[in-house]
């Protein structure tokens, strides 16, 4: 019995150690860039992260390939069963330790994002995720970097005064999306709404935040529309890094049943509001196959509705897709989610000396161009004299 056990457990880690190596072998430089830095991240990862986590996959498989003759030994021996006993108690023990320390660093919010600009001038939605605190404005300052003033309307809205209430009779454009739509690092009127309001001389309203998925943005966006009598155009920025978004669980976020779209709530369950367990499925940068094949067609279909809906009050629907100079070909994701399905999407070139050093995001003169584009492929004239 004891050495079919043996055999059993050095089988089992034989195993592991063979679907690591196998990973560590697929996991050459276009999967890592397919499913890891596209999806994953807005600004380049450092070249050495592809190579150490390529070498820790190989390095944990030799070991456990290796390990799995002692296995054998380590089985068979008296009071093994004792010992596997506490080398069990020590791991619960010390899995109960790290969500404890985890939990002390936070309070309701996971502090990997209470930082986050989103969440320091927000507040929890059911519906949403969050959203930005309404009539309240927020000055921030990063390191020794000229402070930002957040301020956010009536409406909940970025905007540039905090009793500013838009009026739903005139023609107006929706600006969508994240903190690149959001205006994060700039003054508002610096923003791509307010670059927008200024040049277009029309209503901008602009439901971005920071940190949104395209889901969260397309339902703000939409829930915008339904307000305004007048909707001339909605333009929503869509970055690769909302892949891995449209697919955390920690918010409630649009999910595909039987082809359509529907609200799905925050994971719930024993483990689900856990920080190690938010940490391995939420925050880890890598989807895998399945997860990237989700988030496509789930992002797929929100772009469609959208688009669809926006087209319905009469506005045009247009994507914006801000790309690094240092990002490689988007090609295949461009057309998966705008160019087969039809719908108008530019992709602005955003060159890395334009990324503001101490938030991350397009400076105020890549904004500029970006809504010259934007206004461009709108067919919007600039008003006279502005």
């Amino acid at each position: 019995m004891r050495r079919t056990l043996a055999a059993a457990v050095a089988l089992v880690f034989a195993g592991c150690g063979a679907a690591l190596l196998v990973w560590a072998w697929r996991f050459d430089g276009a999967w890592f860039e397919r499913h890891s830095v596209v999806p994953c991240f807005w600004l380049p990862p450092s070249p050495a992260l592809h190579f150490s986590v390529r070498a820790a996959l190989a390095i944990a498989g030799l070991c456990c390939v290796l390990l799995a003759p002692a296995t054998v030994r380590f089985v068979e021996r008296p009071g093994a069963g004792a010992a596997t006993a506490r080398i069990c108690v020590a791991f619960a023990l010390a899995l109960l330790a790290s969500e404890s320390t985890l939990r002390l660093l936070d309070g309701k919010t996971a502090f990997w994002r209470s930082a986050k600009i989103e969440f320091r001038i927000g507040r929890p939605d059911p519906r949403f995720g969050w959203v930005l605190l309404s009539r309240r404005s927020t000055v921030l300052q990063v390191s020794h970097f000229r402070p930002i003033r957040y301020t956010v309307d009536a409406w909940g809205d970025r905007s540039d005064a905090a009793d500013h209430v838009p009026d739903p009779s005139r023609p107006s454009i929706v600006v969508a999306g994240e903190s690149v739509a959001a205006g994060h690092g700039l003054e508002y009127a610096d923003s791509l709404a307010g670059v927008l309001e200024r040049d277009l001389g029309v209503q901008v309203v602009n439901v971005a935040a920071g940190g949104y998925g395209t889901d969260q943005a397309a339902l703000r966006a939409l829930d915008a529309l339904a307000r305004l009598q007048h909707p001339i155009a909605l333009v929503q920025t869509f970055l690769p890094v909302q892949l891995q978004r449209n697919v955390q669980d920690y918010r409630p976020r649009l999910v595909l049943r039987d082809g359509a779209l529907v609200l799905a709530p925050a994971a719930s369950g024993l483990f689900a509001g856990t920080r190690l367990r938010d940490l391995l499925v939420n925050e880890i940068p890598v989807l895998w196959d399945g997860k990237l094949r989700e988030s496509l067609a789930v992002t797929a279909a929100v772009v469609r509705d959208v688009a669809a809906k926006a087209r319905a009050r009469g506005a045009k629907p247009l994507f914006v897709v801000p790309a690094l100079d240092s990002q490689r070909d988007l090609g295949w994701l461009i057309r998966a989610l705008f160019e087969d399905q039809g719908i108008p999407a530019v992709v602005l070139p955003v060159d890395s000396a334009h990324i503001l050093p101490y938030d991350g995001h397009p400076d105020a003169e890549a904004t500029k161009v970006m809504a010259g584009e934007v206004e461009r492929a709108l067919g919007l004239q600039v008003a006279a004299g502005r």
